[in-house]
């Protein structure tokens, strides 16, 4: 059983800047397992650069990070913006994930969208392809696609943009992050 009063994410002037732009500046926040955050603002105000630098998503020759984001797990806390790549792609989809504002952009066209949500399925909670595939239909299911497994079979260009969201739902949720 969780603790709600446990803290899952420390947020201390966090700042991102490209070169000479300061894209966010003082960002502070914690986030208690089992609760919910929003981050709102203007379009451009830096909402998903927040997200993409506490994910280790943007390019670090390109963007300068400062402040503090401590995840806590396994009874220590550890700066997101000081681990390595190595430990945050472990943690990416296994322990948090992100559901991408555009959908096509983050998919592969050259691979079918149920192998991309059944890869890291595999590679977090070591699934066999036959395990994975069925673990995959059923979140295809549980985000109401349509005749999941023959949306497992489809590549990006051949889904609705609706359906392409739900995909990248679908992949958020595969693993149970323990933030989303």
């Amino acid at each position: 059983m969780s603790d709600p009063d446990a803290v899952l994410l420390q947020v201390h002037g966090l700042a991102v800047r490209f070169g000479a732009t300061a894209v966010v500046q003082d960002v502070s926040f914690d986030l208690h397992q089992g609760a919910c955050i929003g981050i709102v603002g203007a379009s451009g105000s830096g909402k998903s650069v927040t997200s993409l630098a506490l994910m280790g998503l943007l390019d670090r020759r390109m963007a300068t990070l400062s402040g503090t984001a401590r995840w806590h797990a396994d009874g220590g806390a550890h700066d997101l913006l000081t681990m390595g790549p190595d430990d945050l792609r472990r943690l990416r989809g296994r322990e948090m994930a992100m559901v991408f504002q555009e959908p096509m952009t983050a998919l592969d066209p050259a691979y079918t969208v149920g192998e991309q949500v059944a890869e890291a399925v595999r590679t977090h909670l070591g699934m066999d392809r036959h395990k994975a595939r069925r673990h995959v239909e059923g979140l295809f299911d549980e985000v109401r696609l349509p005749d999941p497994a023959r949306i497992f079979g489809r590549h990006p260009h051949q889904l609705s943009g609706g359906q392409k969201q739900r995909v990248m739902i679908a992949m958020a949720l595969s693993c149970a992050p323990r933030l989303l």
